[in-house]
């Protein structure tokens, strides 16, 4: 099972990962997406994903989350 995560980006674009497992929505997939993009910690707001995907240029309330099943 995998989860897709699709979201925009503050520029306007849009982007999707892919993650192993199953992500449910809201922080935790939020958590997931930064880091998957390996996007750093901010300072003084390290449990805050919201920061961390606004720095990386993701409009943290943007995303989507749906499960992908894998085919037997």
């Amino acid at each position: 099972m995998k989860t897709e995560i699709k979201y925009k980006k503050l520029d306007g674009s849009n982007g999707v990962a892919l993650v192993p497992g199953s992500v449910e929505e809201g922080v935790a997939a939020k958590r997931e997406l930064a880091d998957r993009m390996n996007l750093p910690l901010v300072p003084g707001q390290e449990h805050d994903a919201d920061a961390r995907l606004r720095n990386g240029g993701v409009d943290p309330n943007s995303l989507t989350v749906q499960l992908l099943s894998a085919s037997a």
